[in-house]
């Protein structure tokens, strides 16, 4: 996982994007459901916050599952998210199912940062927050509060603390948006993205009958409380022998 600079390659698509003469990913005026369901396609609304108040620009990446990974699909921005004249929502054509979070970018007047999780160049490793769509939906999939800054130090460089959560828009963004675009608005339902647990997963059924198996046969010492395994026993600590 990484929180980089735009003089990085990694992130130089990500930097052209979020260039000063972007524009807020919108659709076109003339969606609705119906045609929507025609197309076997679906909306999603997102407001997105700054993860700074250097940010003049943000973008979040989504991408779709890929196995145990995550494989890269479309940009979405919004662009001078400060603006009090044009809502921080960006819209976005979808195919149906889930899509999720897999990257953010935030550009300042100085340089563009961004938070990703690289496998190689179309595959990432981390989910940040997921939602579904179904065909014809316009939906709200929720506000974005993207945060991530270093902390301590250590042999392999400074880790990274995360905080992302959403909510609902605040009322008064949601009258901006039906002021702006009332079409999408009157066609709109919410259904809010889901953040995604960045601890160990639970093993699926699969998981843990193959780890019992393992364990069985000596190629894995422990099994998970969820496989029915029994947490360690704490070390006991020794004090020094008085002499």
């Amino acid at each position: 996982m990484a929180l980089r600079r735009s003089t990085s390659v990694l992130i130089a698509i990500a930097a052209a994007l979020l260039s000063g003469c972007a524009q807020t990913s919108k659709v076109d005026d003339s969606v609705s459901t119906s045609t929507l369901a025609q197309k076997h396609k679906s909306v999603a609304l997102m407001r997105v916050g700054a993860a700074s108040p250097n940010c003049l620009h943000v973008g979040v990446l989504l991408g779709t599952r890929d196995g145990d990974y995550f494989k890269r699909g479309q940009v979405i921005k919004v662009a001078n998210v400060r603006s009090i004249q044009e809502p921080a929502v960006a819209e976005v054509e979808l195919e149906p199912g889930e899509h999720h979070v897999i990257g953010y970018a935030c550009q300042s007047d100085r340089d563009t940062k961004t938070v990703m999780d690289k496998a190689d160049a179309q595959t990432y490793r981390t989910s940040y927050a997921n939602f579904t769509v179904k065909p014809g939906e316009v939906v709200n999939v929720g506000y974005l509060h993207f945060g991530a800054s270093h902390v301590g130090r250590s042999a392999f460089g400074r880790p990274l603390r995360l905080d992302v959560s959403v909510t609902d828009w605040p009322l008064k963004e949601i009258d901006h948006f039906k002021a702006r675009r009332p079409g999408l608005y009157a066609q709109m339902t919410t259904r809010l993205m889901t953040v995604t647990n960045q601890g160990p997963h639970a093993p699926s059924p699969d998981e843990c009958s193959r780890m019992k198996t393992l364990h069985a046969e000596g190629k894995l010492q422990t099994l998970p409380a969820t496989c029915g395994g029994v947490a360690p026993a704490a070390v006991a600590s020794k004090k020094p022998r008085s002499t």
